[in-house]
């Protein structure tokens, strides 16, 4: 014989919402992973930060409002310059739902190259952010990039794919 519980809703009994722990997650539990990955090439030659390619676009919806959430990146990012000279490109992860910069995430990346005939690198980057004021509303997320005059940033170019993995961990 089996039993089935369906509930409306679960309450602390102080009638508030439980958080993970009142749940029976351990702090540093993985509560969710949702993982997005893009081989769509993408070129630019702006000065200011654009988008990368759409299709790297990456939606979580916390469960817990005072969840972490740990963003796993990568980038297969190309710089191809004219001449030898040394190149910077700057890569940040941005989010789409608040049109704003997630927290102190933009990097840099500076490389040099005596023949100028382009470099190709796989870069990545963890970043871990409180949600406290984000609740349980969904956010999407995705990359911005913009690069020195004088060279062309490329992204997923050369088979080195981009990609975006969003862990929300229990507190």
């Amino acid at each position: 014989m089996s039993s089935i519980l369906k509930v409306d809703t679960i309450q602390t009994t102080a009638g508030a919402a439980p958080t993970t722990k009142d749940l029976g997650f351990a702090a540093g539990s993985v509560v969710q992973v949702v993982s997005n990955k893009s081989a769509t090439y993408f070129q630019s030659t702006s000065t200011s930060y654009v988008e990368t390619a759409t299709d790297i676009r990456t939606t979580i919806t916390p469960k817990y409002s005072d969840s972490k959430i740990l963003f796993h990146c990568g980038l297969g990012i190309g710089a191809e310059q004219s001449g030898s000279h040394d190149a910077q490109v700057s890569y940040k992860l941005y989010d789409l739902t608040a049109s704003a910069d997630v927290a102190n995430t933009p990097s840099i990346l500076r490389c040099y190259d005596y023949g100028g005939s382009g470099l190709y690198m796989q870069v990545g980057a963890n970043f871990a952010i409180q949600i406290d004021s984000w609740g349980t509303t969904a956010k999407t997320f995705t990359y911005y990039v913009k690069k020195d005059a004088g060279i062309r940033v490329r992204v997923s170019d050369e088979n080195k794919n981009t990609y975006m993995t969003i862990m929300e961990i229990a507190q």
